[in-house]
């Protein structure tokens, strides 16, 4: 096959969703693949299937990997070894760029590892007006935080109001938003700015919370996986497994 037909071939198996990640792996190690020239998109696909992600555009938490090094990724295909600065893990027009904030590791001047750390939603204007409908239905509920019915405001979830899909009243979903009281509301609004001042996210640890985020770390750019982001979510996620002993 030439390189073109490999690239098309490894793509369609990825593309379908039966084809299992080890299958894929195995024929990206036969020979021919291994000596072929692979595509940064082919190579970003094949980053996603390696590090286990399946992406999903409605749940943000699918977002996340682990940090890989480039060395470990050789020996999925030569080709992650890039001279030219890793273009198939560029921020930029990348596959893997559209759709995740990407972290990458230098060494030596060199990129060393590479993480995707949330998704990378298109830079919106900081638009604030929440649909009616969603601003009805959030105003009967409680707050995620204290389980007061009084005084609710509607939170958008994304403090840094930075995601196409909560700031744009046509794309608004009652899931982009959650129900918080004024003090709730208010200690979110600072935590936010803090955040965004230090470029260090809220820790939950600090709350008493063996653990300071569902997904990503403090320096994690995007909102998900913070405590605050959804406090609902972040409940459940960490209270898994509990099992009360007395």
């Amino acid at each position: 096959m030439t390189d073109k037909e490999i690239n098309k071939k490894i793509q369609d198996m990825i593309k379908l969703p039966k084809t299992s990640n080890k299958r894929i792996l195995a024929f990206v190690k036969k020979k021919e693949c291994q000596a072929a020239s692979l595509t940064p998109s082919t190579l970003g696909m094949l980053f996603e299937i390696y590090a286990g992600i399946r992406y999903d555009a409605e749940d943000a938490t699918t977002c996340f990997s682990r940090a890989i090094t480039v060395e470990e990724l050789e020996k999925v295909h030569p080709n992650f070894r890039s001279t030219n600065g890793c273009q198939w893990a560029r921020s930029d027009a990348s596959y893997l760029g559209k759709r995740y904030k990407i972290k990458r590791e230098h060494k030596n001047g060199k990129v060393y590892s590479v993480k995707l750390d949330g998704t990378n939603r298109n830079s919106v204007s900081k638009c604030r007006s929440i649909r009616q409908d969603i601003r009805k239905e959030m105003s009967k509920r409680k707050c995620a935080l204290l389980d007061v019915g009084v005084n609710i405001e509607v939170d958008h979830k994304n403090g840094k109001y930075d995601e196409l899909s909560n700031t744009d009243v046509k794309t608004q979903k009652l899931q982009d938003f959650q129900p918080l009281c004024k003090p709730a509301n208010d200690a979110k609004r600072q935590h936010c700015t803090v955040c965004k001042r230090r470029g260090k996210r809220f820790d939950a640890r600090t709350m008493g919370y063996q653990v300071g985020w569902i997904c990503g770390d403090e320096d994690t750019k995007v909102c998900t996986g913070c405590f605050w982001y959804d406090i609902e979510k972040f409940n459940h996620e960490v209270s898994k497994g509990f099992v009360k002993t007395a």
